[in-house]
């Protein structure tokens, strides 16, 4: 009976967590006035492929990265805050591997078309930059600018074997 007793209890703080939580979701990015939602996964598992050569090579080394950045500025911003979260992920062959976080406020930057992106085309290619691009530079990257299409949309590129990127753009949606 004990047994029963206590899965029970847990059951019930777990659904009271997921209902305490589920507001303060819903209310965040609020009184920053977010722009966009931007999403960022890729894996790099080809050591044949040029960008995923070691470092030392100008490559950017095997493994993987996920990123969710939210630009701040209210409508008709053209800079300001972004909120960044996210990992990279080292992959050694017959090693292993492991994590680093990425977490902080960082700087974002739209440029125009005429301009093109600022930094590193996430979109490898796949987005024509009509309506511009938005640069964040993340320092604990390295100070690389990341440069994300505007236009809301998905973005995929995969331009060798075991080389993927994903990117999501996505409207923030009603801040009222």
């Amino acid at each position: 009976m004990r047994p029963i007793r206590t899965l029970l209890t847990a059951g019930l703080l777990g659904f009271a967590l997921i209902g305490a939580t589920t507001g303060g979701a819903l209310a965040y990015g609020k009184a920053d006035g977010p722009i966009a939602q931007l999403e960022l996964s890729g894996n790099c598992d080809n050591p044949g492929f040029v960008f995923c050569a070691p470092p030392e090579q100008g490559g950017v080394g095997l493994g993987g990265i996920w990123l969710w950045i939210e630009i701040d500025g209210g409508a008709g911003a053209t800079s300001g805050p972004a909120d960044v979260a996210g990992s990279l992920c080292e992959h050694v062959p017959g090693v292993g591997g492991g994590a680093i976080p990425v977490n902080g406020e960082f700087q974002w930057k739209w440029s125009s078309a005429k301009e093109g992106p600022l930094g590193e085309d996430v979109s490898f290619g796949s987005y024509d930059g009509a309506d511009g691009w938005y640069n964040v530079t993340i320092s604990s990257l390295g100070g690389m600018t990341w440069s994300f299409p505007v236009t809301t949309g998905h973005y995929s590129s995969h331009p060798d074997t075991a080389v993927a990127i994903e990117v999501q753009v996505a409207p923030s949606g009603p801040t009222g």
